[in-house]
């Protein structure tokens, strides 16, 4: 293993005859000068940068680099960018974690999920769409064996914080419970990997590998739908780990119960434990997070910007970091970032008067994704209980947002009869009163449609 100096003198070579020369003065004296070698192992790598910001943009660049280390050292080094404020270097543990992470477990048909590090639950911000998701994350992570949370299913739109609390709890459950087998996975990565082991007939080390974990943390575990193996292989996972007391996590963009094209035997074991649905952040929630970025990366953006912001990216965290990340890059480069600038910065994400306007199509598109099924189902004659439930919904919203005549609404769906709506309104109305479920599924909905 090469010392930190090779390390520092690597980088230093990099620079001075390759990257400086790959990339404007700009970026160069911006983002590269302020990078810091700390380490390079047989395959990783190691940078550390003062920002996200960084992060993001020498991230960009990650080919460009790992060509050059290549090119320069003969050995193909992954990258490895680890985000330092104070200008320090990692730890020796956290080298080492880099290096394992980097090298995978030593098989080559599977590669360690890597945990963000700055995905922490004291970066995440709380808010009323995100509370419960947020609580019961904590106890999962805070406890030895959570068995009352078991699985924890949190589900919700993109770009709402799923992924930040999964990768929380896997942080600090190595954190606090050392000893334990944490694998974090994408559903599309676990799918490559069991495809991967059909073709080399190692289902032995498949299963091995995720049935010996301690907890299993699966990002978006929609993508297993109408994969009928893989599914079955899933199933004797799951149930290896959860009649052994170990942990799962799930993350997915709609509840188990509309996984439409899941068996079902999958799907309730998915509804066995704790599903908990996350909702866009109100305001107040979108302030405080915007406030909590300018605070953790040490810049100062002025509260009208963080406003403009607000008040018109609203359904999606991820955009409003982006945002963010664009004003906060173009002040970092000597920018004066006014309101007018950063309204002219942003005015391809932020269009006012681009908003949807509240109608038939528009309700119908968004529970129709929220049950899994196709507007044409709800518009359709189909009696079966998974189109009959979401279309009533769907009518009794339209009759609520729109006001629309019972009529007006019978022929936007396909043509039904007055009393069907009506019978539709009725039975929605009378559910809500006595399901509580169904009373917030309402509200769910309801707040996406704002």
């Amino acid at each position: 293993m090469r010392t930190q100096m090779s390390a520092e003198s690597i980088w230093t070579t990099l620079c001075n005859k390759t990257l400086c020369k790959e990339v404007s003065p700009l970026t160069y004296n911006t983002w590269f000068v302020s990078a810091k070698p700390y380490f390079s192992g047989e395959r990783a790598f190691g940078l550390a940068v003062l920002n996200d910001f960084a992060k993001e943009y020498i991230e960009q660049h990650r080919p460009l680099i790992e060509n050059a280390l290549r090119d320069y050292t003969r050995v193909h080094y992954a990258l490895e960018i680890a985000v330092r404020p104070d200008g320090t270097i990692p730890s020796v543990e956290e080298q080492k974690l880099s290096f394992f992470e980097a090298n995978g477990n030593g098989n080559g048909t599977f590669k360690a999920g890597q945990l963000n590090p700055n995905y922490s639950f004291s970066s995440f911000i709380v808010g009323p769409g995100n509370s419960f998701a947020h609580a019961a994350s904590v106890a999962v992570a805070s406890m030895e064996s959570p068995h009352d949370y078991n699985p924890l299913f949190l589900y919700g739109g993109s770009g709402l914080g799923k992924t930040h609390l999964m990768h929380a709890i896997g942080n600090q459950v190595r954190r606090e419970f050392p000893h334990k087998r944490v694998i974090y996975v994408q559903t599309e990565q676990f799918v490559n990997e069991f495809i991967t082991c059909i073709q080399k007939n190692e289902f032995d080390e498949f299963r091995n590998h995720y049935r010996l974990a301690d907890m299993l943390l699966i990002d978006d575990i929609q993508f297993i739908e109408s994969k009928e193996r893989m599914q079955v292989e899933f199933f004797y996972t799951f149930n290896a780990l959860f009649e052994s007391g170990k942990n799962i996590v799930f993350t997915c963009d709609r509840p188990p119960q509309n996984l439409t094209s899941l068996v079902e035997r999958l799907r309730t074991r998915f509804i066995s434990g704790l599903t908990i649905d996350i909702t866009p952040p109100d305001y107040e929630t979108r302030i405080a997070i915007l406030k909590n970025l300018a605070k953790t990366q040490g810049v100062d953006i002025s509260l009208d910007i963080l406003e403009y912001i607000a008040d018109n990216i609203t359904t999606n965290v991820r955009e409003i970091e982006g945002a963010f990340k664009t004003v906060c890059a173009l002040q970092l480069i000597g920018v004066e970032m006014t309101l007018n600038a950063a309204k002219q910065a942003l005015q391809n994400v932020i269009q006012p008067g681009a908003v949807k306007e509240l109608d038939f199509p528009l309700i119908m598109e968004i529970v129709a994704h929220y049950y899994g099924v196709t507007v044409d189902d709800l518009k359709s004659r189909q009696r079966s209980q998974d189109i009959v439930v979401p279309r009533q919904i769907a009518m009794y919203l339209c009759r609520k947002k729109l006001n629309k005549t019972f009529k007006e609404i019978g022929i936007a769906f396909g043509g039904k009869n007055h009393a069907t709506v009506l019978h539709a309104c009725d039975k929605i109305t009378e559910g809500i009163e006595q399901n509580v479920k169904l009373a917030e599924t309402i509200k769910n909905l309801e707040t996406r449609l704002q």
